[in-house]
């Protein structure tokens, strides 16, 4: 250490003794105090509890220190007077930043700045509002203003139950919005690797996601022993901070600053020799494609597709494969690859959605599709069509189609295989087959080229099965022969379809409410007269004119009966499902397992408690979580080991739309639920996360580990 930062320091260390005492305090710097500061109420609510925020106004040319205050300074600190049974939670400091004096750097703020603590009952509480009883409350405020010289200032406020005006509220929002984020998928840390070059040394921190073009700078959330702040470069997607000691730490926090926003980061530091960015993602992409490639391939057996499979199967016997050398084997084949060009199309508009979301810096999963009501009433009326097609209402007869493909197979047919494949993706995306979680875990925090080739390889693996089937009809001779059993067969999955039209109906409700299940309902009915019309007045030998006329005034009736109904119900969540995820609530599920329903605030909570937590990630719209809650955690031992003590059983729902939800998600390197966790006493780095098929004697097993 220099002897100018040395002499610095000291002066900081004897004027923050000499504020210790009000009267010399006074003394030496008289009541003309560079920093003023006030309290006000920001938010009160039964899921959130207390948010209070301490202003500070700063004079021009002075500056207040951040929680790392750099190579010299004190942080500004609050200590709150609380009644008995009340905690305030670490003071949320806004993004700093970076300010240099006298070859000193440092961080704080200058100008003005908010910072905020949130005050919430010691014990885990249902109801964490604050009552009027408890005001006005006190809070000591102290703070290292400096500019040539440095004065330490302090005051006592009071805050007022009714401290909360306009004024106030926005100036609130804007240094929220400079919280620092966690587990946020705008921007992913790939990696912090210690480099040695010709002696020297730095910390490489190489960021990916859509926010990583646009960093500008990054600072230690503490002092780190070791590294110069003074000399940190960006570059790219990367950042660079000297080292100044021989061993690097073991690992990093700190807070990333962007062009939008600002993210934590906590990763551990890689002491091998660098490598470049590109083959850290090349080394685990063989890995990654091979698990998105069998997760493609059980995607078959989700309960999600099973209906629309069992018809692909269907027409693979009806059309008897194998026949040889007749038209019937040439069709299979064909109709195989027309099945697979709409899988294939289906995943490539995905990888496409996703591409665009993420470059627009939302937050996205496997299945998030299905958080749009809008979507899910869109497929719940493609499927309620489907039904009726199969129990013969209506049939999409057409002429053969000339030329060479028109020798083999019916346009009809052609389309609907092409169609089921789209239909099968569709129902595919709610449920997240074993080994797929993984893979699109890894690949959504991937540049673009990356996701379209994992979507791609999903596409493959789930197509092949029947491909190889129509391809190798000799395969199909376990199945039986053509015959009567083919009609009641067709009519069974007519009342499956039905059955995931109510299961589609359902979600619906879960979203919008009783409002929304209406509107499906009419929706519903508007298309069974529709196509009752069709199937009556295109039957029977009806000309091509006649049917093409049919048709398109029954569609244009349809869609517009669709997009009528749609706009009662928008494209979001129903109105108030916000308000519920900040006012959280701890209930009891049919099995007798007690659930805490997840919000950030609580997560840090138990987190900062050393509470083992276990965390499911679910939604209405997943079969697969359905079934996992009922034979697994439904089982008596499972919620016998959620019963004790020191376990914390916290469940995130997916169903519609949740920013956090999703992070968190992101952080754990899954993308889709099902998704079961488990936080030995709130270490997060210790998180096990297991895999999508679990069985009752896995948790149960990883669940005392976790005790231990």
């Amino acid at each position: 250490m220099s002897l100018q930062r040395f002499t610095l320091l000291l002066s900081c260390i004897a004027l923050c003794l000499l504020a210790c005492s009000s009267p010399l305090h006074a003394g030496l710097f008289g009541d003309d105090q560079p920093v003023e500061a006030e309290a006000f109420l920001v938010g009160n609510s039964s899921g959130e509890g207390l948010l209070a925020a301490v202003h500070l106004k700063i004079e021009e040319g002075w500056h207040v220190y951040w929680k790392n205050p750099g190579e010299a300074g004190m942080p500004v600190e609050i200590v709150w007077e609380l009644p008995e049974g009340f905690r305030s939670l670490p003071v949320e400091y806004p993004f700093p930043e970076r300010f240099e004096s006298g070859g000193i750097t440092g961080f704080g703020y200058r100008d003005e700045v908010v910072l905020f603590s949130r005050i919430v009952p010691e014990k885990p509480s249902d109801n964490r509002i604050f009552p009027q009883s408890g005001f006005p409350l006190k809070a000591e405020v102290s703070w290292l203003s400096c500019k040539e010289v440095c004065i330490p200032g302090s005051v006592s406020l009071d805050l007022e139950a009714d401290s909360s005006s306009q004024a106030n509220r926005d100036l609130a929002a804007k240094f929220l919005g400079r919280i620092p984020l966690q587990g946020d998928a705008s921007l992913v840390v790939e990696r912090i690797a210690a480099v040695r070059e010709d002696g020297s040394g730095f910390l490489e921190i190489d960021f990916s996601g859509p926010d990583a073009r646009n960093v500008k700078d990054f600072f230690p959330l503490y002092p780190e022993k070791g590294i110069d702040i003074k000399g940190t470069t960006v570059q790219g997607g990367s950042v660079q901070l000297p080292l100044s000691a021989e061993e690097a730490p073991e690992r990093l926090k700190g807070v990333v600053v962007t062009e939008r926003s600002a993210y934590v980061v906590d990763a551990g530091v890689d002491s091998r020799e660098a490598v470049p960015a590109s083959s850290a993602v090349s080394g685990s992409l063989p890995v990654m494609l091979g698990l998105a490639f069998l997760g493609g391939i059980l995607l078959n057996v989700m309960p999600c597709v099973l209906p629309v499979i069992g018809l692909k199967v269907f027409s693979l016997v009806g059309s008897d494969p194998l026949a040889s050398g007749g038209h019937s084997r040439k069709t299979g084949r064909v109709h195989s690859l027309v099945f697979a060009a709409g899988v294939l199309l289906s995943f490539w508009v995905l990888a496409a959605f996703v591409w665009g979301l993420q470059g627009m810096g939302q937050q996205i999963g496997w299945g998030f599709q299905f958080q749009s009501p809008v979507f899910v009433m869109f497929i719940a009326a493609i499927v309620f069509a489907f039904s009726l097609n199969l129990f013969g209402l209506f049939e999409l007869g057409a002429p053969v189609v000339s030329g060479k493909i028109g020798s083999v197979a019916l346009h009809h047919d052609v389309l609907g295989s092409f169609v089921s494949g789209v239909l099968a993706t569709t129902l595919a995306t709610p449920c997240t087959a074993p080994f797929l979680g993984t893979a699109l875990g890894f690949a959504f925090v991937q540049p673009v080229w990356v996701v379209f080739l994992f979507f791609t390889v999903i596409a493959v693996g789930m197509a092949a099965p029947y491909v190889v089937l129509a391809w190798h009809p000799a395969w199909l001779k376990l199945l039986p022969k053509p015959g009567h059993w083919m009609f009641v067969f067709k009519q069974l999955m007519g009342f499956i379809l039905v059955a995931v039209v109510v299961w589609l109906a359902a979600i619906l409700n879960a979203q919008v409410g009783s409002d929304g299940m209406f509107s499906l309902l009419l929706l519903l009915f508007v298309i069974a007269f529709c196509l009752w019309i069709v199937g009556s007045l295109t039957a029977h030998g009806a000309s091509l004119r006649k049917q093409l006329v049919v048709w398109a005034a029954a569609l244009v009736f349809m869609t517009g009966a669709f997009l009528i109904l749609i706009s009662d119900i928008g494209s979001g969540a129903k109105q108030g499902i916000e308000a519920d995820r900040s006012g959280l609530s701890a209930a009891g599920d049919n099995n007798g397992a007690l659930w805490q329903e997840f919000s950030p605030t609580l997560f840090e909570e138990l987190l900062e408690k050393k509470k083992t937590v276990f965390l499911e990630f679910t939604a209405d719209w997943c079969i697969t979580c359905k079934v996992l809650e009922a034979s697994v955690l439904g089982n008596n031992d499972v919620v016998e080991a959620l019963h004790r003590p020191d376990v914390v059983a916290v469940r995130a729902d997916w169903t519609s739309r949740d920013d956090a939800v999703t992070a968190l998600m992101q952080r754990f390197g899954r993308s889709g639920v099902p998704l079961f966790v488990i936080i030995p006493h709130g270490e997060l780095d210790r998180a096990v996360v297991l895999p999508e098929v679990v069985t009752v004697d896995m948790l149960l097993r990883e669940l005392e580990r976790a005790r231990e």
